[in-house]
């Protein structure tokens, strides 16, 4: 058990002078250094590791880590979803589409500051100086400081599929991914996903595939979404990387879809410390719902008109908590349309290296 100390960030990402000495089941991995580190979002982060306990049947699940930073800069100008950098830390010069699309794993820019703090986005392609983002990326980053990190993969994950715990089916003897631990995540239009799997092939090589066969170890796990975990039997999954110093923009469907998002942060929130700024209502019916697994079904919970969390219909949820390592659901009310870019879901908790 290792002590850290952790600051929390407003809604606006400014201090708000509580400190805050957390024991979590984890181990650090390396410290050194950081007591000499600015208090500079995504930057010289500690590293750790995280225990979640799988139970056997339905799981869902969240990694409170990001991979570890690959450069960090600063935008010095922005034309659509081009981005001039000015590289202050790791590669000076980037070598072209070394983070792009067509690079062997996938690649995210994050914002560590300014209005657009905790936005993140797959990188399309690079030049030497240029980044380029999808379509639909903000249109004022520049002045923005910037990190550039590996986003995770289901090989990243959940480890080499020759060694990771997760239940393996063996495909070389006849067996499906029904005899397997299940990965999915939710998709765009509110249900769960492509299955990813852990197989053994008859040449005694593990891989992990899709329903259709395809290899899919480098297929991207988006920070912030949560991952829904189907487990043969309880066992316990390691999670290891860097404790983000940043709030996190999550997108949200509306029109009463079903959204599965991560607690991003390596400890328990509670849902009035979380910023999540959901729509409220007069009951359950009306405002958006949050809802969290307890292990056996879905407790729902809603912001009444005063802003307070509720359970049931009347009950204080202020000081109920988002579990470490847990994914949960958000869904809009129906007449609710998408929070994303600009306005997308705020979850506001996060750690900042004292």
């Amino acid at each position: 058990m290792s002590e850290i100390r952790f600051r929390k960030l407003n809604q606006k990402g400014d201090n708000i002078n509580m400190k805050r000495t957390l024991n979590i089941a984890l181990s650090v991995l390396s410290l050194a250094g950081i007591f000499a580190q600015p208090l500079q979002a995504g930057i010289a982060t500690p590293s750790g590791a995280f225990t979640i306990t799988l139970a056997n049947g339905n799981n869902f699940i969240a990694t409170p880590f990001a991979r570890s930073e690959e450069g960090v800069g600063t935008i010095s100008s922005q034309e659509g979803t081009t981005l001039t950098v000015s590289p202050i830390s790791g590669p000076l010069s980037y070598t072209a589409n070394a983070y792009g699309s067509i690079a062997t794993e996938p690649y995210v820019l994050e914002i560590l500051d300014g209005n657009w703090i905790g936005y993140s986005a797959t990188i399309s392609s690079n030049t030497a100086n240029t980044i380029t983002l999808p379509a639909g990326a903000p249109s004022n980053l520049t002045g923005s400081k910037y990190v550039i990190r590996k986003d995770w993969t289901v090989e990243s994950l959940f480890g080499d599929a020759a060694t990771s715990v997760l239940t393996a089916t063996d495909l070389g003897g006849g067996d499906d991914q029904e005899s397997a631990d299940q990965i999915r995540l939710m998709d765009s239009n509110g249900t769960l996903g492509p299955l990813y799997f852990r197989g053994l092939l008859s040449n005694g090589s593990y891989g992990w595939f899709d329903e259709n066969g395809d290899n899919v170890a480098k297929t991207r796990l988006p920070f912030g979404k949560g991952i829904f975990i189907k487990s043969i039997g309880s066992k316990s999954l390691i999670l290891s990387g860097v404790v983000r110093a940043v709030r996190t923009r999550i997108d949200i469907v509306g029109g009463k879809k079903i959204n599965l998002v991560a607690n991003p942060a390596p400890f328990a929130v509670k849902l009035s410390k979380s910023g999540m700024d959901i729509n409220p209502g007069t009951s359950a019916s009306t405002a958006d719902n949050l809802r969290i697994w307890n292990g056996t079904t879905w407790n729902n919970y809603w912001r009444n008109t005063s802003g307070r969390w509720t359970f049931g219909s009347n009950t204080d949820a202020s000081n109920v908590t988002i579990p470490a390592g847990a994914g949960f659901l958000i869904k809009r009310n129906s007449n609710r349309g998408d929070l994303k870019n600009e306005n997308a879901l705020r979850f506001a908790a996060t750690a900042v290296a004292q």
